[in-house]
C-alpha cells in the first residue's frame, strides 16, 4: 500500500511560517539561526514600545469611562501576547524541541491511504478556519493603522492623529517627521501583536486538531487490530498463530501511539496552561470593553464603530479557536474507549493471546474514561463550556458598565 507523510500539508506550512516569524521555529544553519534571533528582538522590541504607548494611554485615560473603554480592549490584547511571547521566549529550547518532535513524529511519517484521509480532511478543516482567522486580524490591524490617515486626510497639520494616542507634551509628534517616525513605531507595534496573535492561536489550533486526527487513527487501529472475523475457519495452523501474532502485535502498537498521544497532549498543556489562564481572563474584558464601545457608538465614528465590531469578532473567534479545538480533543480522546470496544476482541478468545487481548483492551477503555485535556491554569479544562462561561462572564460585566454609564450621564 502506497503511504505518503503530510508535511505538504497548506496548514501545516502556514504553522511553520508564522512560528518562524516570531523566530519560533528550528533553524537548519547558523545563519538561520541569526536571522531568527533578529526577528525574535525585533518581536520583543516592538511588543514592549507597543505597551508602554498603551500603558501611559491608559494612565491617562483612567476616570474617564468612555475613554478607558476605547483603550482598554488593545491593551489587554498587547499584555497577553507579550505574556504568550515571554512565556515562549523562557521555555525557547522546549519549544524548538516540541516542534522538532511534531515534525518527526507525527508530521513526516508515512501514513495508508485511510489514515491519510483523516488527516487530509483535518487540513481541509484547519486551512479553511485559519484562514478566516488570520483575514479578521489582518483586517483589525490595517483599520488601526488606516483610520487616522483617512480621517486627518485634508486636515491641518496640528489635527493630525495617530493610531495611538500619544501623552507626550514635550514631544512634537504631530509636525513632520516626528509624526512619520512615530507613525512607523506604533504600525510596527500594532503589526507584531498582530503576528503574535495569529501565531500562537493558528499553532495551538494547528496541532490540535492534527492530535484529534491521531485519535482517530488510533480508533481506526484499534477496530482493526483483530482483522480476520473467520479465523475459526482458517485450517493451518501455522496461518492462525501469525494471524493471532499480528493481531496481538498491532494491539501493542496502539497501547504504544495511545501513550504517545497521552504524554504529547501533556507537553502542550504545559506549554499553554498558563497562556490559557491569561487569554481566558483577557477575554473576558476584552469581549466586555469592545461591546460597550459598540454600544456607545464610538464618538459616532462609522469607521471606528465598524472597527470595534471586527475586533469583537475576532476576539470571540479567538477565543473559540481555542475552546473548540480542545473540547475537540476531549470528545476523540473518550471515543478511544468505544472504539477499543468495537474491537473482535472475541476472535482470539479460544487462544493463548486472548485473555491477554482482553485484559489490554480492558486497560485501553478504563485509561479512555479518563479524557485528555487542557486546562485554564490547571483549574478546569478549556472546552466550549469555557467558551460559554466566558462569553456570560463577559456579558454580565457589559451590564455593570452599562449602568455605570446611564448613571454618570444622569449626573
Amino acid at each position: 500500500m502506497d503511504k505518503k507523510t503530510i508535511s505538504h500539508h497548506a496548514s501545516i506550512k502556514i504553522t511553520r511560517f508564522c512560528m518562524a516569524g516570531i523566530g519560533m521555529w528550528t533553524s537548519e544553519n547558523p545563519r538561520d539561526k541569526i536571522i531568527s534571533n533578529i526577528i525574535l528582538s525585533y518581536t520583543i522590541v516592538t511588543i514592549i514600545i507597543g505597551l508602554i504607548i498603551e500603558g501611559f494611554d491608559c494612565y491617562y485615560c483612567l476616570g474617564d469611562l468612555h475613554a478607558i473603554s476605547y483603550t482598554a480592549p488593545c491593551t489587554i490584547t498587547v499584555i497577553i501576547e507579550l505574556f504568550k511571547l515571554t512565556k515562549f521566549v523562557i521555555n525557547r529550547s522546549e519549544v524548538l524541541a516540541f516542534n522538532d518532535y511534531t515534525y518527526q513524529t507525527f508530521w513526516s511519517i508515512p501514513y495508508n491511504d485511510s489514515e491519510r484521509r483523516i488527516l487530509d480532511s483535518c487540513n481541509n478543516k484547519t486551512i479553511k478556519i485559519i484562514v478566516v482567522y488570520i483575514i479578521v486580524l489582518q483586517l483589525i490591524a490595517w483599520e488601526y493603522l488606516s483610520i487616522p490617515i483617512i480621517e486627518s486626510y485634508g486636515k491641518n497639520t496640528s489635527d493630525r492623529s495617530l493610531p495611538f494616542n500619544l501623552w507626550f507634551t514635550f514631544f512634537p509628534f504631530k509636525e513632520t517627521p516626528y509624526y512619520e517616525i512615530c507613525f512607523t513605531f506604533e504600525s510596527a507595534a500594532t503589526l507584531s501583536v498582530c503576528v503574535c496573535a495569529t501565531t500562537f492561536t493558528t499553532f495551538l489550533f494547528t496541532i490540535n486538531l492534527y492530535v484529534t486526527g491521531q485519535f482517530k487513527i488510533l480508533q481506526q487501529r484499534l477496530e482493526t487490530a483483530c482483522q480476520n472475523k473467520n479465523i475459526e475457519k482458517i485450517e493451518s495452523i501455522k496461518q492462525i498463530n501469525f494471524i493471532v501474532e499480528e493481531s496481538y502485535s498491532n494491539l501493542q502498537k496502539c497501547v504504544e501511539l495511545h501513550q504517545l498521544l497521552i504524554l504529547y497532549i501533556e507537553r502542550i498543556e504545559k506549554l499553554y496552561y498558563q497562556i490559557m489562564l491569561v487569554q481566558t481572563l483577557g477575554s473576558v474584558l476584552q469581549i466586555c470593553f469592545s461591546g460597550f464601545q459598540i454600544l456607545l457608538g464610538v464618538d459616532n465614528s462609522i469607521l471606528r464603530m465598524m472597527r470595534s465590531i471586527v475586533f469583537l469578532s475576532g476576539s470571540i473567534s479567538q477565543l473559540l479557536l481555542y475552546s473548540w479545538s480542545c473540547h475537540e480533543i476531549i470528545a476523540e480522546s473518550l471515543e478511544v474507549a468505544e472504539a477499543a470496544y468495537r474491537a473482535h476482541w472475541y476472535n482470539l478468545s479460544w487462544s493463548k493471546y486472548g485473555k491477554s487481548y482482553r485484559q489490554a483492551l480492558l486497560i485501553i477503555i478504563a485509561r479512555s474514561r479518563r479524557p485528555c485535556v487542557l486546562t485554564v491554569g490547571k483549574f478546569v479544562p478549556v472546552s466550549l463550556e469555557t467558551f460559554t462561561s466566558v462569553f456570560n462572564t463577559s456579558l454580565s460585566y457589559f451590564t455593570i458598565l452599562r449602568k455605570m454609564n446611564e448613571e454618570i450621564e444622569d449626573n
